[in-house]
């Protein structure tokens, strides 16, 4: 119970700091304008801190037998789970819109692994485990802003019936985002064991430890655009919820607990397959005519719902 307690503590701060978020936007602190520039400052600067400084702060790096088989873990659950994600719902999905069974396949298949995903580690695991966090989120970071992407373009089906098409050229630089350099740097950096407690860790730590509450107060104010009874009424984006806050992790620590060998391994990966939808796919639908109301919608459902699936989630793994 103690586990469940301590989980649930730490997954209630951050959804107290999305509902302040929420609270600032309705208080006209936030607008458009504003989260789009801080969501570029913490995608530039402050996310791609946090994944070097978990190398560089850790002092207790693991060698390449432990940093090897995860980055392949990752790799092999995001290729299952983008494939069972986008499957399911293209057999289940029965709705008017054909195409938004993709805006619920991405659902399932992303967490908010960075935002969410890394500060619960953190607090359940310790500092150590970020670090791994860090690793498996290269993988991570590849899927999502490659097959993420293809899954979210495109459904938002105007009236009109016009279309935009993916720009190949903004697709492609994704792999070379702030965000996956700092990715492929901490993978070296592990790999060679280079650490630092001077002036360059110190800064990137206080850049890093800017994420967590500015992306969440970001996520809260995008979600007050729309009315809350807007939120609650898609049967599809609940079962969406459900696949991911309790389906996926399940998956992963069933099948992929068979051939991961360390179980405290096997329960940081498990906590991150838990984490509600990823963030990242609000603003993807922004840039590339997605369906934004559908996509803020499983973010609202399958963060409140975090709450309670997070600490369930802790119970089973710890």
């Amino acid at each position: 119970m103690e586990v469940f307690t301590h989980a649930a503590g730490q997954t209630a701060v951050l959804c107290a700091l999305v509902a302040c978020g929420f609270i600032a936007r309705k208080k006209r602190l936030m607008n458009d304008d504003l989260d789009a520039r801080l969501s570029s400052l913490v995608m530039t600067f402050c996310f791609p801190c946090l994944i070097v400084d978990s190398v560089l702060a850790n002092q207790n790096i693991p060698g390449p037998e432990v940093i090897l088989p995860l980055f392949g873990y990752s790799f092999a659950i995001y290729l299952v789970s983008s494939a069972l994600a986008y499957g399911f719902f293209k057999i289940v999905y029965k709705g008017p819109r054909p195409s938004v069974h993709r805006i619920y396949a991405f659902t399932m298949a992303f967490g908010n692994m960075g935002f969410f995903g890394f500060p619960i580690v953190q607090a359940l695991f310790g500092s150590d485990a970020l670090l791994l966090a860090a690793i498996y989120n290269t993988p991570y970071s590849l899927f999502l802003f490659s097959v993420g992407l293809l899954f979210v373009a495109n459904t938002n089906e105007a009236s009109d019936g016009s279309s935009k098409k993916l720009d190949t050229k903004a697709f492609m630089k994704c792999f070379f985002s702030p965000v996956m350099i700092a990715s492929y740097a901490a993978i070296v950096l592990a790999l060679l064991h280079i650490t630092d407690s001077g002036p360059v860790e110190t800064a990137m730590s206080m850049l890093g430890s800017a994420t967590v509450p500015m992306a969440l107060l970001v996520t809260g104010s995008s979600l007050a655009k729309f009315p809350l009874k807007d939120m609650l009424n898609d049967g599809w984006a609940y079962l969406a919820a459900f696949m991911r806050l309790i389906g996926i992790p399940l998956v992963v620590f069933f099948v992929f607990g068979l051939i991961i060998p360390d179980k405290n391994l096997l329960a940081v990966v498990v906590i991150l397959a838990a984490t509600p939808a990823a963030t990242a796919g609000v603003l993807m639908c922004v840039n590339n005519n997605g369906d934004l109301k559908t996509m803020t919608r499983c973010t609202f459902l399958t963060t409140a719902l975090s709450l309670m699936t997070i600490p369930l989630m802790a119970l089973l793994v710890m």
